[in-house]
């Protein structure tokens, strides 16, 4: 993983900007990367200080539409849940301006 970056981009949902309320974010993440790439990822983008980071693996769902004549397939995708140290706050659309020149 030396070449990729650990994260893919932030997960913008009602549930995880409910989650933004309470200084948590959600980052959708390769599928081999680790609880300290992450956390060094997100201090490399975005300039904060990672408290926790916690990590899940979103099963694939399949489902059937219009009468049962598509199937529609979502792949299965690693999720982290972050939260900051201290009080800080960060918007995860936009990155540090170092890393946008």
């Amino acid at each position: 993983m030396q070449g990729l970056s650990a994260i893919i981009g932030p997960i913008l949902t009602e549930k995880s900007s409910r989650l933004q309320e309470k200084k948590r974010y959600a980052f959708k993440v390769q599928k081999d990367a680790t609880k300290v790439s992450i956390k060094k990822e997100i201090k490399h983008l975005y300039g904060v200080d990672v408290a926790e980071v916690k990590i899940m693996v979103v099963p694939k769902k399949e489902r059937l539409v219009k009468r049962g004549y598509a199937l529609i397939k979502r792949p299965k995708h690693k999720k982290a849940i972050i939260s900051l140290k201290g009080d800080k706050a960060f918007d995860p659309n936009k990155l540090k301006e170092a890393k946008q020149q």
